[in-house]
């Protein structure tokens, strides 16, 4: 009986053991390749064609088979709505052919890192956009799904020695308690032996002045070189690692700067060691210490600026008490489904939105809203989830759950604004895209010129100042300046209940000089109350002897016409009936007209509800006394709506509104910040200048449609120079908060307006509107004084370390103090 003998062999790609006769075999550059199965042969052939062969030499995997990072689930294929990754599943959201993916990059520490990374998703195929926020190490990526795949986009990302997986808030928040926790530990390491090395560095630097005995001079110079070492490859790994990888890849970042620094002044140290001349294993040690330092107290920073998130989504309970036939049960608030009741006792918070159906509380809605006093509830009225109950008991049935509460959409605004950068973040991108380069000419430069200058020792004095150069660059405060501005802002606005959909809107905001205000729900309560009835049948004389029954006809047939219409008119009208118990009818074929009014069959008859316009164009013919008894009830500062059945004219509803409390107040800190208030509404001109005098609003535009609102923002906005901002809530609003420079709209409003919209505004009154122009302006400045503190640091202290005025370790703390400095100014806005 023969045996047949097998080779355990191991594969090419996912390193699997694979026995000589099971194993695939392919001709690869270097010769034969082994593969475990035909998926393996198949993902290398892809790597070799994308000409990332590199991804071989530079994988960093710590166990057999193919990374987590990049494995698809079972029976998926390329290009896949979802991804698994370490941390769980992470959604790509699609526009037919174009997907979007939310990426964490870990590895990045400088703005080099973020140039770096844009570029190479610039130069991939398929890619439509790629950005990437230094502070926040997050990208957003669009790519055209029919020419690629979020593999190949993480692959070409591991390529150049960055890991990039699909972010999720518990994947995120791991990730950076990963980096704090080993930057904490390579910090303190390199605290603990550096001060070792300052002690014996005091004993050379008095022997130097004193005299020492050679022997003592050794030995204190060769524990020198002990204590230094673990500062330099351990602490400073991360640095070195970086460097190699960007050396690897022909490309240069500030890591290469300060380990170039080091390393040279360890090695020319370890020369002088032997030779028996002067060390500076201190200023190696200290060059990595002190840039440790600095990076530890800025993420700490970054990290206090970009934790709104994080508050936000600590509101929502983890726990919802669920009203059952058998009781109540305490459930987890995953596990709580649209339409449950739950019970919320005094003092708990809301778990999730919701409509109240029983109960009287109060609740605090500050934290969300920004508003600081407590809301009274009753039924009916709406709940947000994550807002505190007061002394009240209510049953709530549960309305959105998951990531459609408004907890989780303000997040995702927040999130999307501190991802987004503002234009004038490129002006320091442009300029870190050639720093180092020009940095290392200059450390050259700064070799050459005192090696060669007969007025200094030589050699020495040569390395120490071109390490100066090279340590005391730093494009950190650069790529700093903007994105944690534009995070402390956008971080601050969501705490006073504004929230703002990117730094680029932030940057629009505070060039604006002319604000429009819709009327109706946005300078006004919104609240529209009947205060009057009149009927055709009665010659439209307020009359006691009018029999109610036609006054009820009137307010039946209009409300049952608009009781599915989002109009606040329509709305206010259908509560009058409810308050007068008037039944409604079933309305049929009902079609809204933004602007003019509604449509619909009730009773088989055509009613018509709306502007006068609305009835003239469909063919009413009004009674004689019909427009001058409107004009008197418009004088008054009411709002009429006309009624028609079949043609026929049957009566007219006069409603009543009123501004809002801090209207006044908001327009007049509005105008004294030098912007131009307009108001816009589609009501009347006599209605509306009621209006204008309770608020101080000189400029009044009335009968306008919604197509003329946007036509009129569009003209504001050619007519000068200046930025114009509208401000709204209804869906008539959308069209005009789109056309604008700055659309803003009020939560209390459609989701239409919502949608449209560039900031939303959560508080109920206008007192956001200028909050948020003050904010916005208050950011810019911040900006600006960072990127002229980024640019004067460089501009100054280079040509000082050129000059050999900053030793090396004066230049090491200089460049950790400027980073903290821009953090700590943005820090400034969460005031």
């Amino acid at each position: 009986m023969s045996t047949v003998r097998t080779t355990l062999l191991t594969c090419d790609h996912c390193l699997l053991p694979v026995t000589d006769r099971e194993a695939v075999y392919a001709d690869g550059p270097s010769g034969k390749k082994v593969f475990c199965c035909h998926a393996c042969l198949a993902i290398y052939e892809m790597i070799r064609e994308e000409g990332l062969q590199a991804f071989y030499e530079k994988r960093d995997w710590r166990s057999f088979g193919i990374p987590e990072s990049v494995r698809f689930p079972a029976g998926q294929e390329a290009g896949p709505p979802l991804i698994e990754c370490e941390t769980g599943r992470a959604s790509v959201a699609r526009d037919e052919d174009i997907q979007q993916a939310d990426l964490m990059i870990d590895g990045i520490r400088c703005a080099s890192c973020v140039w770096l990374n844009e570029k190479i998703l610039e130069r991939t195929a398929g890619v439509v956009s790629g950005r990437v926020n230094f502070a926040t190490h997050r990208a957003v990526v669009r790519w055209d799904g029919t020419k690629t795949n979020l593999v190949r986009i993480l692959s070409r990302l591991r390529a150049i020695g960055y890991a990039a997986t699909p972010y999720t808030q518990s994947g995120h928040e791991a990730m950076l308690q990963k980096q704090n926790k080993d930057l904490l530990l390579r910090l303190g390491t390199a605290l603990f032996f550096s001060m070792q090395l300052m002690l014996l560095s005091f004993g050379l630097y008095a022997g130097y002045f004193q005299g020492i005995d050679p022997q003592m001079k050794h030995w204190l110079q060769v524990a020198s070189c002990v204590v230094c070492t673990p500062v330099l490859f351990y602490s400073g790994r991360p640095f070195l690692k970086g460097a190699v990888q960007g050396l690897r890849n022909r490309l240069v970042n500030v890591d290469v700067l300060i380990s170039l620094g080091a390393v040279t002044a360890y090695l020319f140290s370890v020369y002088n060691m032997v030779m028996g001349g002067e060390v500076y294993f201190d200023t190696a040690a200290m060059i990595i210490t002190l840039v440790l330092l600095g990076r530890y107290l800025e993420n700490s920073a970054k990290r206090s600026a970009s934790d709104a998130v994080t508050r936000l989504l600590a509101l929502q309970p983890q726990e919802a008490r669920v009203v059952w036939a058998q009781g109540r049960l305490m459930t987890a608030v995953e596990l709580v489904k649209k339409e449950d009741v739950l019970e919320v006792r005094p003092g708990e918070k809301i778990p999730l939105d919701g409509v109240v159906l029983k109960g009287r509380s109060e609740v605090d809605e500050s934290l969300v809203t920004g508003e600081s006093r407590a809301v009274e509830k009753t039924t009916g009225m709406i709940v947000i989830g994550g807002t505190i109950n007061g002394l009240g008991m209510l049953l709530v049935r549960v309305t959105k759950t998951g990531q459609d509460t408004t907890l989780a959409q303000i997040a995702r605004i927040v999130e999307r604004a501190q991802n987004a950068s503002a234009p004038i973040q490129r002006i320091a991108d442009r300029v870190s895209s050639y720093f180092v380069p020009a940095i290392l000419l200059s450390a050259a430069g700064t070799f050459l010129y005192w090696f060669n200058n007969p007025a200094t020792p030589g050699l020495s004095a040569a390395l120490l100042n071109a390490v100066s150069v090279l340590v005391i660059a730093c494009p950190c405060a650069l790529g700093l300046a903007t994105p944690v501005a534009v995070l402390a802002g956008t971080g601050s606005a969501a705490r006073k209940g504004i929230l703002v959909k990117g730094g680029d809107i932030l940057e629009r905001l505070h060039k604006v000089r002319t604000i429009v205000m819709d009327k109706t729900g946005t300078l006004t309560t919104g609240k529209m109350q009947v205060t009057e009835i009149r009927n055709a049948e009665f010659g439209l004389r307020n009359d006691q002897h009018e029999t109610q029954n036609a006054k009820h006809e009137t307010v039946q047939l209009a409300a049952s016409a608009e009781q599915s219409s989002e109009h606040l008119l329509g709305r206010a009208i259908v509560q009058h009936a409810k308050e007068q118990g008037i039944p409604l009818l079933q309305a049929d074929e009902t079609r809204a007209l933004p602007g003019h009014g509604i449509k619909a069959l009730v009773q088989e008859k055509t009613i018509l509800v709306g502007k006068r316009a609305l009835l003239e164009r469909e063919g009413v013919r009004f009674p004689a006394d019909s427009i001058e008894t409107a004009f008197q009830l418009e004088r008054e500062g009411r709002t009429v709506v006309f009624v028609a059945r079949e043609g026929a004219f049957l009566g007219m509803i006069a409603l009543m509104d009123s501004a809002k409390d801090d209207a006044k107040n908001a327009v007049a800190r509005l105008k004294r910040t030098g912007i131009n208030v307009v108001m816009i509404t589609g009501d009347n001109e006599v209605t509306a200048q009621a209006i204008s005098k309770d608020t101080g609003i000189e400029r009044v535009l009335s009968g306008f449609s919604p197509t003329e609102k946007a036509i009129e923002v569009e003209r504001l906005r050619d007519s000068g120079k200046n930025l114009v901002a509208m401000v709204g809530d209804g869906i008539n609003d959308a069209p005009a908060l789109a056309a604008a420079d700055v659309g803003m709209a009020m939560s209390t409003g459609s989701d239409i307006a919502i949608d449209s919209a560039d900031v939303v505004l959560m508080k109920p009154g206008l007192s956001s509107v200028p909050e948020a122009v003050e904010l916005s302006k208050k950011t810019f400045l911040i900006i600006r004084q960072n990127l002229f503190w980024a640019f004067f640091y460089n501009v100054a202290a280079i040509p000082l370390a050129m000059t050999g005025t900053l030793h090396p370790i004066v230049a090491a703390g200089a460049m950790a103090v400027s980073s903290v400095t821009v953090v700590a100014n943005s820090l400034r806005l969460r005031k």
